[in-house]
């Protein structure tokens, strides 16, 4: 079985866990968190706020392992991911969901020197990485001999950059605007205050209203959605604005916007050829008509769900379209289907 190591056992990293443990596609042997409290990193694994509660596991700690049913899993508690020593447990893909940047460096160290034979990021670092892949857009242009760091991208990008490439490739589309909507992140305050970055560990955000506590109203925000979708898709820049607010909900995020398309349709022929996309790539788009709200997304592991109510098509060339996604579970399964990718 394929060996897996985790770098950074925070939302991400926990919820790449839980779905392999729905799956049990991998060995996961190591955890790298920089929190020393394997106890509490047991606990957050079993208890959790917005999927619950993990009632057929048995979940504990041995010394500094962590131990699920009957599998111990080492923890190192290192800064940097390429001091942990991932060859001892014989890792064969490391998942970097630390979302700093520094790691990101790091983790070209352990693949050059043949520690691990590849490193899945899920951010979107502005360097460091050999390919930003997405299943369903670029998996052409995946080389295992040159690509070993492999960025993920972002929740936004994954849940977007399908239904953009599709259109665009069916039908062009001249010009776009977006805004998602995406629940607070843990860096975010529930009082007012200021706002320390996570990628660059020591500075601050200069948008003072992300500073603003995050329960009690909408805030917007810029978005690295479209640099993240140019990295797999050349010239989006010049076709696509966005924006985003942070939403004061838990999970789930949306993408409301509008394509206007280079070539007339109908909706009938936007549906039929999502439909087709839907059995090509299973599991990366999925178009719904029932009259649903966020919260009835939640762990659902699709890339995003095309709403299919809010989906309309005006004088032939503007396209309105909604689209709903899982930041944490639907976007972890999107890195999960990147490592099986990538390796089989």
């Amino acid at each position: 079985m394929i060996k897996i190591g985790i770098n950074g056992f925070g939302r991400i990293g926990r919820a790449l866990f839980r779905i392999n443990l729905l799956h049990k596609n991998y060995q996961i042997v190591a955890i790298n968190e920089i929190d020393p409290d394997i106890d509490n990193m047991a606990y957050l694994l079993k208890y959790d706020s917005t999927y619950g509660k993990l009632f057929n596991n048995k979940i504990s700690r041995d010394g500094d392992y962590l131990v699920v049913d009957d599998q111990k899993i080492k923890v190192y508690h290192e800064r940097n991911i390429k001091d942990v020593d991932w060859g001892k447990h014989n890792v064969d893909v490391v998942i970097d969901s630390s979302g700093v940047f520094e790691n990101v460096l790091g983790a070209k160290h352990i693949t050059d020197n043949k520690i691990v034979d590849k490193v899945v990021v899920t951010h979107s670092p502005k360097s460091g990485i050999d390919l930003t892949l997405m299943i369903g857009v670029n998996e052409k242009s995946y080389i295992k001999e040159q690509h070993h760091v492999i960025s993920s991208s972002i929740c936004d990008a994954n849940a977007v950059t399908p239904f953009f490439h599709l259109i665009n490739s069916k039908f062009g589309i001249d010009i776009g605007e977006v805004t998602t909507l995406h629940p607070w992140l843990s860096y975010q305050n529930v009082l007012d205050g200021n706002l320390r970055s996570v990628s660059s560990p020591g500075h601050f955000w200069n948008d003072y209203a992300l500073g603003r506590n995050s329960t009690v109203s909408l805030i917007p925000k810029d978005t690295s959605l479209v640099s993240a979708m140019q990295k797999v898709i050349s010239g989006v820049e010049d076709v696509v604005d966005a924006m985003s607010f942070r939403t004061p909900t838990a999970i789930v995020s949306a993408a409301d916007g509008s394509f206007y398309l280079k070539t007339k349709t109908n909706l009938e022929e936007v549906i039929a050829c999502v439909e087709a996309y839907e059995k090509e790539y299973p599991g990366v788009l999925l178009l719904d008509n029932k009259s649903l709200v966020s919260i009835d997304y939640m762990a659902n592991e699709n890339a995003a769900i095309l709403d299919g109510r809010w989906l309309k098509v005006l004088n032939g060339r503007l396209l309105k379209f909604v689209l709903w996604y899982d930041n944490e579970w639907g976007y972890a399964k999107r890195t999960y289907n990147i490592i099986e990718f990538i390796l089989k």
